[in-house]
């Protein structure tokens, strides 16, 4: 079992400071990864959560300088929203300048309003989608000179390069709760990147594709709310909560259906919370969970 930690990228509590002090304190503590959050152009209308954000990639390459050995995750590129060719020429900038630590989750979105708001089709995000890690796909086999012809996108014999350090370009999950984005990830991608919902939802989601995942490596890495202690029942279902007994036993659970990494979002009020958070976490209860 890995676990990965939400940076605080966005909403009231997101700053230079809290996103880069997180980061480093959680590579000192053992974290295997940190994830940044993505949206672009949020409408008036969705913008409680997400209007105030720091922009994912332009972040991501601040912590790729200012750290050295944590994995460095997108939780999730809204990838129909971007020129592909454009991403996958980032991530593997990043890659090579990170020596290989990048890991990339991509999602379609729900935002309809910042679809439009970034001129693209809402309706046709799905196929978007598949065309677009198609191509990052191909950008990232090594080779000097690629081409492709889609639907949206076509190129002939386009150079690229540097290319990634990991073989093959960076992990790439693909989000969502669905069947399809499972179907999705399992066609197209090296992980399937779900929001908690509970270990039993997690175990029916994989029922009837547990033979075709254990076929190579494939994460299915759940991005789950944490919070070290009690909270607001309501919320139960969705969030990893209690003492460290209780909590050792949700992950457990949450393992037990298939789940083999964790990004965690801790729900603090404070940086100095989010700080004891990681340290408490690291040393009290992922040991429990070392491979």
């Amino acid at each position: 079992m890995k676990f990965g930690l939400v940076l605080p990228n966005y909403g009231p509590q997101a700053s230079r400071f809290t996103i880069i002090d997180s980061a480093i304190a959680a590579e000192n503590h053992g974290f295997d990864s940190v994830w940044l959050t993505d949206h672009l152009a949020m409408p008036e209308a969705d913008a409680d959560v997400f209007g105030h954000i720091y922009e994912s990639l332009t972040t991501l390459s601040y912590l790729a300088a200012s750290t050295r050995t944590i994995k460095l995750g997108l939780s999730t590129l809204v990838l129909p929203q971007r020129n592909p060719i454009e991403v996958a020429k980032s991530l593997a900038t990043l890659d090579n300048l990170s020596g290989g630590r990048i890991i990339v989750s991509v999602g379609v979105g729900w935002s309809k309003g910042e679809y439009q708001n970034l001129g693209y089709d809402f309706h046709a995000r799905g196929k978007r989608m598949n065309e677009a890690i198609k191509i990052m796909r191909t950008c990232w086999r090594g080779q000097s000179n690629v081409s492709f012809h889609g639907e949206f996108y076509q190129f002939d014999n386009m150079a690229f390069s540097p290319t990634p350090v990991q073989p093959g370009g960076p992990p790439l999950w693909v989000a969502g709760d669905s069947q399809k984005a499972l179907k999705r990830a399992i066609g197209l991608g090296d992980g399937w990147h779900p929001n908690a919902s509970s270990p039993m939802a997690l175990k029916e989601s994989l029922h009837d594709v547990q033979s075709i995942i254990h076929l190579r490596p494939f994460m299915i890495a759940v991005r789950a709310g944490m919070y070290l202690g009690d909270h607001d029942e309501s919320e139960q279902s969705t969030i990893i909560s209690g003492n460290n007994e209780q909590i050792i036993q949700q992950i457990n659970d949450y393992q037990n259906a298939g789940m083999n990494y964790a990004v965690l979002h801790f729900r603090v009020n404070s940086q100095s919370e989010r700080e004891r958070a990681i340290k408490q976490f690291m040393q009290e209860i992922a040991p429990i969970f070392k491979d």
